[in-house]
């Protein structure tokens, strides 16, 4: 049996930025992992308020949302060594292209943090599909879901710190906010299932 028959499920994993300063992050994040069905996960985190005081600042000395973009995209290294720092030596950390090799080989550990910058700067705009503006529509909602599509994940997960609106149309998490304004446009390109999760509420089961 070939390694490509062999291969397990791709589930990639957002995880929100608003968990980020979480005390039980790691455990419950931990957790909930474990109690997935089995797929190699591949964990993003979100910007979070980190992110929002570029925004504070494009807003008050008007960077422009090409340059504003940029720096919320080189936060998101940051925020991936946070978070690979948070789940010890549970997880690597990752590029996208030693992420696409790992893969390739069948090679890939249960769980990685993937650091997204190099990918969004030189591989997304070339990669098949639409490419994301570079605007406050796009959050790490959006970025997930892209790299989602461009690796033909089989799920991606959303984790949050709240539940849903009852209407969980993705228009209507966008009109919501639980998502950002452009993830209806940027998930319909990715052919997997989509799930959001409160990981607060999961601790708590």
């Amino acid at each position: 049996m070939s390694a490509t028959m062999d291969r397990r499920p791709l589930r990639i994993v957002k995880v929100g930025g608003s968990l980020l300063d979480w005390p039980d992050l790691p455990m419950t994040l931990g957790q909930w992992l474990a109690a997935q069905p089995p797929a190699d996960n591949v964990l993003l985190a979100g910007g979070g308020a980190l992110a929002d005081v570029i925004r504070q600042a494009d807003a008050t000395h008007r960077l422009g949302e090409p340059t504003a973009h940029q720096l919320c995209v080189e936060l998101l290294g940051v925020t991936a060594r946070l978070l690979h720092s948070l789940l010890a030596e549970r997880a690597a950390r990752t590029t996208f292209a030693e992420l696409v090799e790992t893969r390739r080989a069948n090679r890939l550990p249960n769980y990685l943090v993937l650091d997204p910058c190099a990918f969004l700067t030189h591989q997304e705009p070339a990669a098949a599909g639409n490419p994301l503006p570079h605007t406050w529509d796009v959050t790490s909602d959006s970025i997930a879901a892209r790299i989602a599509e461009v690796l033909a994940a089989d799920e991606l997960v959303l984790l949050k710190s709240r539940e849903p609106p009852q209407d969980s149309s993705l228009a209507a998490l966008a009109a919501d906010g639980y998502v950002d304004r452009y993830f209806p446009v940027a998930a319909s390109g990715f052919r997997g299932k989509v799930r959001m999760v409160n990981l607060r509420a999961f601790s708590k089961a």
